[in-house]
């Protein structure tokens, strides 16, 4: 009995070894570009690639309930910058690649609607240095340009400025059935604060 024992280690050690090589073949092919999800391809619920001079970005939603996966990636000449995979409550309304603040950087601008009745609208937006990204959002709507504010955003970039409208609600408005008019607030990113900025809003 003695003498067969080497032979079955080595069998073992064989079988081990093959077991590893399928495991990490099996991982690799699994692995998915952006444009391709994992689970399947009808999961795809928001989908949309720009570009702005030497750049190009890929933006892309998964699943279509309240919870959603938000994944981008940017490139510039061929050579991937950067790509992140978020979960988001919510959906994308749009995605726009614009130059606020009249520098040599592009900014990518994912605007958001939150779940939930108001589908309060956010921005996840992000800067693109000659070092890294830097994050930019929406100040938080406070004073006038907040009263009367139940959500139902929509936005659009006008040249170097952000565009951002919603119905005004009075207090007695059912949620469908909005009687205020409609706010427009005007945003812009000064070079000095790299920061996005509220400078006029008006109702109509």
């Amino acid at each position: 009995m003695t003498k067969h024992l080497p032979r079955l280690a080595a069998a073992a050690l064989l079988l081990s070894t093959a077991a590893a090589c399928d495991s990490q073949r099996s991982a690799t092919e699994s692995a998915a570009p952006l444009s391709t999800p994992t689970n399947s391809a009808a999961a795809v619920s928001y989908q949309k690639e720009l570009s702005r001079g030497d750049y190009s970005f890929a933006v892309q939603t998964v699943g279509t309930g309240s919870q959603r996966q938000l994944r981008w990636r940017a490139e510039r000449l061929g050579r991937e910058l950067a790509a992140m995979t978020d979960n988001i409550e919510g959906t994308v309304l749009d995605a726009q690649v614009s130059n606020l603040n009249n520098d040599d950087f592009p900014e990518l601008l994912v605007f958001v609607a939150d779940a939930g009745s108001g589908s309060y609208g956010r921005l996840v937006g992000y800067e693109f240095l000659s070092r890294g990204r830097r994050p930019l959002s929406l100040p938080t709507l406070e004073g006038p340009a907040a009263e009367g504010y139940l959500g139902h955003d929509s936005f659009r970039v006008e040249g170097r400025r952000l565009i951002r409208s919603f119905p005004i609600y009075r207090p007695d408005d059912p949620n469908s059935t909005p009687s205020g008019g409609t706010r427009t607030i005007v945003y812009e990113m000064p070079k000095k604060e790299g920061l996005i900025t509220m400078v006029e809003h008006q109702d109509s």
